[in-house]
């Protein structure tokens, strides 16, 4: 449109605003509204430009707001939201004042909520630049209303108002940050008023006001509060003001109070949640005056409903302060702790007005049913009673749950407190928080009920994940827990928690959220040992489970309340029984033929895609049991094979209809897959061949099928892989074998990488059970489009070769007329990889056992395929690595090959070694290299010593080549001798550890090399099994190069000792542990030994290299039960002061802490984390000169970045070892500190804002300047790789910046908000702003 009629437009839209009928202005203003909508979306109108048509339509807004109706009002409050993000600031200022002298005005009572709520308004949506203008308007006039009006309705609007402005521009806007002490104190002086609801609104702008404190202004606030609250002790009326606003400000910023706070605050909410207080209906016979004369909360009238309401809701405030405290800071709640549990527990039971009849509720056995009829009646009178309508005490108990859950959450890492520890709740009586959460399901109001089941679900499953990590044990688990808390929960929690949830899923009308929540509970009670329990038990809950399931024509199972989502949860936990493992088979078996199978099997037939995709998930885990869950005996054979057989079927009839439809959800079609899976892989035998081929028919057609090819692959390889115990024979894939095979070997072609890999391992399982010697020109097109995969520029796929492999040997085992096609298409890729260097692991094998098979099966003759090998040598040539690998290749065949062809090679192999000469040539020494690795490799498959001679010319040629110039050859040898001395351990070892103690340190490196070799690979071959013999003859001289000058000798050392260490840790370990204890005696002033200290010396060498050893086997995954016995005796080196022995017991507990947290979990606090706080702070520097100039050396530098490594990991590993308020001052000092442990900083804030964002937001402040100094750095002269590392540096630490400010109420930081904002302002930080955004 032009600018004219635009004008037009709106002028009549003005116009018609002022129309004497209501609905003629309501539609002018809604469509005013929209013209400023498509205006503030970027649909620029001309005319708005106009500074006097924005007065215009400002006036005419600001006028309806005092129009008579109030849909008219209403639209232009709205109307106002939109105009304020279009007009110029001048206009909003305007709109601003004029707004507040309408809520100013004592005589506009009738509009000031309108005039408020429209201010309100302006507050949040003005943009953020013309915050500061617009706050400095209204904040002195807002204080200047609340200070000066007599009229409670301004004071109300005002602090309301107040209260979105300090949201909004608390901590931005310098001319409300300014005004925070004025604010403050009229906010205190109000909540000193006479008017109740005054105190509060106050309150909740303190509580507002409160994040945007400055720490020292924040702390002032706190001690006046408190100083009010003990002057106020007479005023029951201020008190409770006060406290609730102390609540308040205690669930906003909780966790950037300091410990004497806290530690003032808690006591004074305890007192108004005193446990004694915490009445309930059946405490009649109790004598409440004696109750009140000795409670803390005497002050209240109880007999005053109002002042009971009133105490109702401070109690409530309480609890929200605990919950608050208990969430953010719980180290500094610590100390109170018992008293908060001691009071959530009391209060949970608070419920005055109402009798539970405790008595009643004991129940047995006998009379369950009855209790069970009485438990429904009470809640389906529940609905239908309206006399507790006023009574909130649900509220009270709800905020005491919640902060129970609290607890909850605080103790995760460690919850055995919570399961063994009873507290004095009241009259007397003591609680166990986990048997309270229990006996008090019966709760009568559902949403303190929900709470309730939800709290203990958290807890259980907060347990059941600190048993996987051994931090506390269940009665049924098979390990020790000498060292752990062990919970009976399958004797004394089970069997009432199976009832208790039963009883609420009995209720016949309501409680769906109950149901849901009881039904998650018992889920969650599957995972632990034991589940729900025995027979008895799990028939019940299959029982409930089909009461929800049943149709609604079954009169006797149907419950009206089992809705589609309840229905879903009550088949989630019928899967997770089946699956989980935590249950007798027998029992699980009987329970579903005798209960629930029909109910199953008639899920698959609702309407919602969820509930059936459940359903087919439950039938999936449902035929193993007709496998697993017979016990010899109990039936004869037929009734067994009838039982699975009508099974069989009822499953087959469930499952084939959706297995064969189209017009299903994506998720049906793959639980049929796997559905289908599970009957035929277990119950085939059961099943008629007519029904059997139809599935498989329908398979080969999901197989054929895009979208579901790859669940119907996997569903095949579980069919074909399965050899089930209810009889010898398999199932018969012939109907689809061949096109299976073919269509599967059609996906080897395609992009797709998961597909070939799926499609690689199904091949090898259907060829190896269920392949066909008739098939061979099938499995030679296959093995032509597998070639293909066999490269080294992807490796992912080639790693998909251990698959390869097995296909090729499984086609060579059915049919060995297939040589010719693995010669052809296979062979020629895979020796190109043998000679690659990104060969290795899993691929090195599957590529050895297919050379091996090719000779096995005499697909390629020996000496062709050794030849072809060798022809590798010029391009394996090139990598060390590729020519361990060939000479690994060769020596297999070599193994596996006739005696005389083997006997060939060795001779050859010893005349090429002969008088271990090194060749000028190259390409000679490459031969004689591969000579000696092959020579190894044979040696550690086919024992040498029976062959005469052999053994002990090797043994000399490979000490020959210890003095070759070449480096290369020196290695080979070395190699070469540790591998013979697997296979002839009687006729190398001797020799080794002999030479060991006559040779210089260059020999005793290779000779210890040439052990290590031994070591692992004795390990890998055995098992370690043969290794224990050993040590007398290996230990004493591993020892006694334990105190080695050169440091390479003793690293090897260590890594024999490590590996020695995982295959006979008890052994090594207490060996290790008295060398410990020997050796422990180091005299170091200053962190280093004196020179003519050469005891210390030896020792502090000695520790290195033990330590060194146990961080090795850490690693290598020595048995953590022995590791943990002799943990402490290693920890003690972390208080010696000579830096590398504590560098290296520094390195131990890093590798502890990674591989192995539960290992040194219980020692963190006492031995672990007082050394890290010492060194993370610890600097030793010192000048060393160069001539020109000197230069800087901080020789404790090492054991900082050490010391923030194991910080970083046990953030991650065990956050509940470190308390994290006191390691935050540690870490804003290795924000400043050199560049590499600053580097270490800026990922664990960055990892801290995501796992722990409460401290970060207290510690922001501190973070500032070290950030800000190292984001200014300067590049001076530095240039090339140096200027590179300054660059991410900085880089970093913008990283680590844009992390901050994305927690939330780190920007609540004046200093830290600034620094961002200019920052992010500054051009010179624009390409790395771009970078990072880029990144993420």
């Amino acid at each position: 449109m032009s600018g004219s009629s635009n004008t037009a437009s709106i002028n009549a839209l003005l116009k018609k605003t002022e129309h004497y009928d209501k609905d003629e202005r309501y539609m002018a203003t809604s469509d005013l509204c929209e013209v400023l909508k498509r205006h503030s979306s970027g649909d620029t109108l001309p005319v708005l430009s106009d500074s006097s048509t924005e007065r215009r339509i400002c006036t005419a807004v600001l006028r309806l707001l005092h129009d008579k109706s109030n849909d008219v009002q209403a639209i232009a409050v709205k109307t106002l939201g939109v105009l304020l993000t279009t007009v110029k600031e001048e206009q909003v200022l305007e709109i601003a004042d004029s707004l507040a002298d309408q809520v100013l005005d004592a005589s506009k009572s009738e509009l000031r909520d309108v005039y408020a709520i429209g201010l309100r308004t302006l507050v949040k949506t003005i943009p953020s630049s013309m915050g500061d203008l617009t706050s400095q308007r209204l904040v002195g006039r807002l204080l200047d209303g609340i200070r000066t009006s007599q009229n409670e309705e301004i004071v109300l609007a005002c602090l309301d108002i107040l209260t979105d402005l300090l949201g909004r521009f608390g901590a931005t806007a310098v001319s409300v940050t300014r005004q925070h002490e004025p604010v403050l104190q009229m906010c205190l002086q109000q909540l000193r008023g006479s008017s109740p609801v005054v105190r509060k609104r106050a309150g909740n702008t303190i509580g507002c006001l409160s994040v945007v404190l400055s720490d020292v202004l924040l702390v002032s606030m706190v001690e006046r509060l408190l100083s009010q609250i003990d002057a106020a002790a007479g005023n029951p009326g201020d008190t409770r003001a006060l406290i609730r606003t102390m609540c308040t400000v205690s669930g906003a910023v909780g966790h950037r109070l300091q410990q004497p706070q806290i530690d003032r605050i808690l006591p004074i909410f305890l007192k108004f949640t005193n446990p004694t207080d915490a009445l309930t209906g059946d405490d009649d016979d109790y004598d409440e005056t004696d109750d009140r004369e000795t409670s803390g909360s005497n002050d209240l009238d109880m007999e005053d409903e109002a002042a009971v309401a009133l105490a109702n809701e401070l109690r409530e405030s309480c609890f929200m302060g605990f919950e608050s405290f208990v969430l953010r800071c719980p180290n500094q709640v610590e100390p109170h702790l018992e008293k908060i549990i001691q009071a959530a527990l009391a209060y949970m039971c608070y419920d005055p007005n109402y009798s539970y009849g405790e008595d009643e509720g004991e129940t047995n056995d006998e009379g369950g049913d009855e209790y069970d009829d009485e438990y429904d009646d009470e809640y389906e009178d529940e609905e239908s009673e309206d006399d507790d309508d006023d009574d909130e005490s649900w509220k009270v108990r709800r905020s005491a749950i919640r902060s129970l859950k609290a607890v909850v959450e605080a103790k995760k890492h460690d919850p055995s407190m919570l399961w063994t520890t009873s507290y004095r709740v009241r009259r007397g009586k003591t609680a166990v928080v986990a048997m309270a959460l229990v006996a008090r399901f019966k709760e009568r109001e559902e949403n303190c009920r929900v709470d309730i089941l939800d709290c203990f679900t958290q807890l259980l499953s907060v347990t059941v994940s600190a048993a996987e990590d051994g931090v506390v044990a269940f009665a049924s688990d098979r390990m020790d827990t000498t060292t752990t808390t062990t919970i009976d929960l399958r004797s004394n929690y089970a069997k009432p928690l199976v009832r208790a949830c039963e009883k609420l899923l009995n209720v016949k009308k309501g409680g769906e959220r109950s149901k849901s929540h009881a039904l998650s509970l018992l889920s969650t009670l599957c995972k632990a040992p034991g589940g729900v329990g025995g027979q008895e038990e799990i028939i019940s809950v299959f029982q409930h489970v089909q009461s929800f399931l049943a149709d609604e024509d079954n009169d006797a199972l149907h419950r009206e309340a089992s809705s589609k989502t309840l229905r879903l949860d009550a088949l989630s936990l019928v899967h997770v029984m089946l699956v989980c493992n935590n249950h007798d088979p027998v029992h699980i078996r009987k329970g579903i033929t005798d209960t629930l199978l029909p109910q199953l099997c008639q899920a698959v037939k609702e309407q919602w895609y969820k509930v059936i995709a459940e359903a087919l998930r439950a039938l999936a885990a449902v035929p193993k049991f007709f496998v697993i869950g017979f016990r010899p005996g109990d039936q004869s054979t037929e009734v067994e094979r009838k039982e699975k057989g009508e099974v069989a079927n009822q499953l087959f009839a469930a499952i084939e209809p959706l297995l064969a439809a189209h017009d299903v959800d994506q998720e049906i079609k793959e639980c049929a897959l796997t559905a289908s899976a599970a009957l035929l892989g277990a119950l085939h035998s059961t099943i008629s061949m007519d029904k059997t081929t139809v599935m498989l028919n329908l398979l080969l057609e999901r197989l054929k099928n895009e979208t579901t090819r790859i669940a119907a692959i996997k569903t095949l390889s579980t069919i074909g892989d399965t050899t089930p115990d209810s009889g010898p024979e398999k199932i018969d894939l012939s109907p689809i074998l061949s096109d299976s095979i073919e269509t599967m070997a059609s996906f080897l072609k395609l992009q797709s990488r998961s597909l070939k890999q799926s499609s690689l391992e199904a091949l090898d399982i259907i060829i190896t059970n269920h392949g066909l010697s008739t098939f061979d020109e099938l499995y030679s097109k296959v093995l032509q489009d597998l070639s293909h995969l066999v490269v080294d520029s992807d490796l992912h796929i080639t790693l998909a070769h251990l698959s390869l492999s097995r296909v090729s040997i499984s086609a060579l085992r059915v049919c060995p007329s297939c040589g010719p096609s693995v010669q052809n298409h296979v062979l020629p890729n895979a020796l190109a990889l043998s000679a690659s260097p990104l060969l290795q692991d899993l691929a090195l094998d599957s590529l050895l056992a297919l050379l091996e098979q090719l000779v096995i099966s005499n697909a390629v003759s020996y000496h062709e395929l050794l030849g072809m090998l060798r022809d590798r040598l010029d391009q394996a040539a090139r990598s060390k690595h590729a020519m361990y690998n060939l000479g690994r290749c060769i020596a297999v065949i070599t193994s596996v090959t006739s005696e005389e062809n083997r006997l060939g090679v060795i001779s050859e192999t010893l005349f090429t070694l002969e008088d271990s000469k090194t060749p000028a040539d190259v390409a000679a020494l490459k031969h004689v290299q591969l000579a000696l690795l092959v020579s190894g490799d044979l040696g550690r498959i086919v024992d040498f010593s029976t062959m005469p001679g052999v053994a002990d010319s090797l043994q000399t040629i490979f000490k020959g080549y210890f003095d070759s110039s070449s480096e290369d050859l020196k290695y080979a040898a070395a190699y070469a001798l540790g591998r013979c001395t697997v296979g002839a351990q009687s006729a190398f070892l001797p020799a080794i550890v002999e030479a060991l103690e006559k040779n210089n340190q260059k020999k005793q490196y290779l000779l210890l090399s040439a052990l290590r070799e031994f070591i692992q690979c004795n390990g890998s071959k055995r098992g370690g099994d043969s290794i224990a013999s050993s040590l007398p003859v290996i230990m004493p001289h591993l020892e006694k190069h334990c105190a080695d000058s050169e440091e390479g000798v003793r690293t090897m050392v260590a890594e024999c000792l490590g590996s020695l260490t995982c295959m006979e840790p008890a052994l090594m370990l207490e060996r290790l542990s008295q060398i410990i204890d020997a050796h422990s005696s180091i005299v170091a002033e200053g962190g280093f030994v004196d020179s003519a200290d050469k005891s210390s010396q030896k020792n502090a060498l000695t520790c290195w290299t033990v330590l060194t050893s146990i961080k090795l086997a850490i690693a290598g995954k020595a048995d953590q039960s022995q590791v943990v016995k002799y943990m402490p005796t290693f920890l003690k080196l972390l208080q010696q002061k000579e830096l590398g022995v504590r560098n290296a017991a520094l390195l131990m507990v890093y590798s502890a802490v990674h591989h192995m947290p539960q290992a040194i979990s219980g020692l963190m606090k006492d031995l672990i984390v007082p050394s890290l706080y010492e060194v993370a702070e610890l600097k030793m520097e010192r000048k060393v000169d160069l001539g020109p100039f000197t230069h800087k050396v901080d020789d404790a530098l090492p054991l900082r970045k050490a010391s923030l490594s194991i910080f970083a990991t046990c953030f991650e590993k065990l956050p509940s070892s470190l308390d994290t308020n006191a390691f935050m001052p540690v870490l804003a000092k290795a924000l400043g500190d050199v560049e590499d442990v600053q580097l270490q900083a800026h990922q664990i804030v960055i990892s801290l804002c995501l796992r722990q964002p409460n401290h970060v937001v207290t510690a922001v402040e501190s973070f500032t300047d070290p950030l800000e100094k190292t984001i200014h750095k300067k590049p001076g002269q530095k240039t090339g790789t140096e200027l590179e590392r300054l660059n991410e540096w900085i880089k970093s630490a913008v990283r680590t910046m844009l992390a901050l400010g994305k927690v939330e109420g780190t920007m609540n930081c004046r200093k830290f908000a600034d620094f961002y904002e200019r920052t992010k302002a500054n051009a010179k930080f624009r390409n790395v702003l771009e970078v990072l955004d880029e990144e993420r």
